[in-house]
């Protein structure tokens, strides 16, 4: 049985953000919050309850974070960490969906801010699809290769930010 990991992402907000651009963009912080309501039995909090911080470090990790409250930051909303779809995981706390929403964003309202769907999902013996971004999972270490893979895309994705000229 052959396993991948796919990387998707809204194909239209990718083509608007240039790859690359996040080393030309300062950010003050990063705050990753998981909001997982959307279905009352959902209990990844349960099994996961580190998320949130997982998430932040890595991101932390993979920025040089200015601390300056006139940068833009970046929030992560963690929206369902799903198998098939599901919100409700099983005791093993396998899944193999997580899905969030990344906005880009300042405390001056100075700049233009921007947000994009994020969907990584892991997937068994699937045709690929367009757009998707096939990478095989370590055996190991199957939460690490998820929520990695979320602070990558939320790195690699950092758009140019341009200030909102107040002038006008």
């Amino acid at each position: 049985m052959k396993t991948t990991f796919a990387k998707l992402t809204a194909v239209t907000a990718l083509a608007l953000l240039p790859i690359g651009a996040f080393a030309e963009t300062p950010i003050s912080e990063v705050n990753v919050h998981a909001n997982l309501n959307e279905n009352v039995d959902a209990n990844a909090m349960q099994y996961y309850p580190q998320i949130e911080t997982d998430v932040q470090r890595l991101i932390a990790e993979r920025l040089d974070l200015t601390g300056d409250a006139g940068d833009p930051m970046i929030d992560v909303e963690i929206k369902g960490v799903l198998l098939d779809g599901d919100s409700v995981l099983p005791e093993s706390a396998e899944f193999n969906e997580l899905r969030a929403t990344i906005n880009y964003t300042d405390d001056n309202n100075e700049i233009n801010a921007e947000a994009y769907p994020v969907w990584i999902k892991a997937s068994t013996g699937e045709t690929p699809m367009d757009g998707v971004i096939y990478l095989a999972p370590g055996q190991d270490d199957f939460y690490v290769a998820m929520i990695s893979t979320l602070a990558d895309t939320v790195v690699d994705n950092i758009p140019e930010i341009s200030r909102i000229d107040k002038s006008k």
